[in-house]
Parts: structure tokens; C-alpha cells; sequence
């Protein structure tokens, strides 16, 4: 980090601090240089722990990856507005973050504002993730990556996983996040999709659909480009 450029460029500390909105400066590696008390109190972790650890490691995890580093923002510098992320507080809470980004040289400015993530438990007016919600979602992921190239993972395996009935399995997905636990699979599929691109190991469209479990390369790219509005062949 050049700390004379920081200074010379970001002297707006009273402005930073004053923000209602979460404030952030970020560098493409995707870590956090400079963060504001809002954004601080809210994720409840220490200055030293936001400032350390990769902004990935902060976020829910079927959504890792999708951060300031992304090739559309960092790589091509393009500005990047209304990007939603949700982050897991320290307290294992998850709340919604809608970020505005802009590069700037060496370093990436963002603007974020919290919103309530909307789900059938919010609606009843009950509170939004729990720890314990946080915890089955986990289960439910790891459920899926230790069955990654099975292309045809049956809900009936997830439910022995997880010693859950298919109603109950519909329900609390669906109570959590919103979706059907197909749709979840296919999020966390995504997820480890962009981790095996980030591993450099893969060349082709192919390769990277089957190490995700995807059935076909096309309906893969499709979806690809629909979760993350990104051609997957430009990150490869």
C-alpha cells in the first residue's frame, strides 16, 4: 500500500466518518485498506480483523468471490453500481449490503447501503439469519461440495445428509433464503465454479462445468452469465 498516495487522495476522513452509509477503500486483491466506524460497527469485527483477512472471508458463502476484486470492476475498470452482497456479522447475523464502486488507480472506492434482506421469516416479523440458520445453510453447502461431480445429487441424498424430511428441506430453505433447495445447489455449484477459475487449473468451459457438477457446459455458461452478468470466457 503507498500510504503518501492515501493521503494525498483520500483527505476526507471527517466526510468518511460522518457517512450514515458503510465507507470503504479496497484494493483489486480484495482486502480492505480503509473502512468507516458505520461499516466497522455494523460487521461487529475489529479494525485489524477487517483489514487482514480477504473481503470474501466476510461474506455469506454461496456469494464469495463476488466482491471489489471482480474482473468487470478491477480488470477493466468499469464503475460498478448496485451490487449486492451479504455479509455475516461476527454475531453469525447476515445482513444485505447494496455497494457502489468506483476504481480509482491502484485502489477501489465504495459507497454500500445497508438493506433488510427480505425472506418469508421477515415477513412474519421475525428476524432476517440466525446463527442457527447460518449453521444449516453451512451444512447444506458442505453437503454439496462433498458430492461435487455428482451430476444428478438427488434431494433425497441432501435430506440423508441432513437427516431432514424433502418437506422440512423445502421449507427452511425456502424460510431462509428464498429459494427452492435445486435453486440453492445451483448457487453453491456457482460458487465453486468460480473458485476452480480463480485456481488457474481450468482452461475451458468444459473443464470448469464438470469440477462444478454442472450436467452441460452450455446450460453451466447460460447460467453463468445470468448469476454473475459476466462471460465466463473472459475470465479465463
Amino acid at each position: 500500500m503507498n500510504s503518501n498516495f492515501l493521503k494525498e487522495n483520500f483527505c476526507f476522513d471527517d466526510f468518511f466518518e460522518l457517512s450514515p452509509d458503510f465507507m470503504c477503500i479496497a484494493s483489486h486483491e480484495g482486502y480492505f485498506i480503509k473502512v468507516n466506524s458505520v461499516l466497522m460497527d455494523s460487521l461487529g469485527y475489529s479494525l485489524g480483523e477487517l483489514l487482514t483477512r480477504p473481503i470474501d472471508s466476510f461474506l455469506l458463502s454461496d456469494e464469495k468471490a463476488i466482491n471489489f476484486s471482480n474482473a468487470d470492476l478491477a480488470v477493466e475498470a468499469i464503475p460498478c453500481l448496485n451490487r449486492e452482497c451479504r455479509f455475516i456479522t461476527k454475531r453469525g447475523e447476515v445482513i444485505s449490503v447494496t455497494w457502489t464502486a468506483t476504481p480509482l488507480d491502484q485502489f477501489i472506492l465504495a459507497i454500500g447501503k445497508k438493506t433488510i434482506i427480505k425472506n418469508r421469516a421477515t415477513e412474519q416479523g421475525t428476524s432476517s439469519y440466525t446463527a442457527a440458520d447460518h449453521l444449516w445453510l453451512s451444512r447444506f453447502e458442505t453437503v454439496v461440495r462433498k458430492y461435487t461431480r455428482k451430476i444428478d445429487l438427488s434431494l433425497d441424498i441432501i435430506c440423508d445428509e441432513l437427516a431432514i424430511g424433502e418437506r422440512q428441506l423445502f421449507r427452511r430453505t425456502r424460510t431462509i433464503v428464498g429459494v427452492t433447495p435445486n435453486q440453492y445447489v445451483r448457487k453453491i455449484r456457482l460458487q465453486i465454479a468460480m473458485e476452480a477459475i480463480q485456481t488457474g487449473k481450468y482452461r475451458t468451459i468444459s473443464e470448469i462445468s464438470y469440477a462444478a457438477g454442472f450436467q452441460t457446459p452450455s446450460y453451466f455458461k447460460k447460467l453463468f452469465k445470468h448469476s454473475y452478468n459476466i462471460d465466463i470466457e473472459n475470465l479465463l
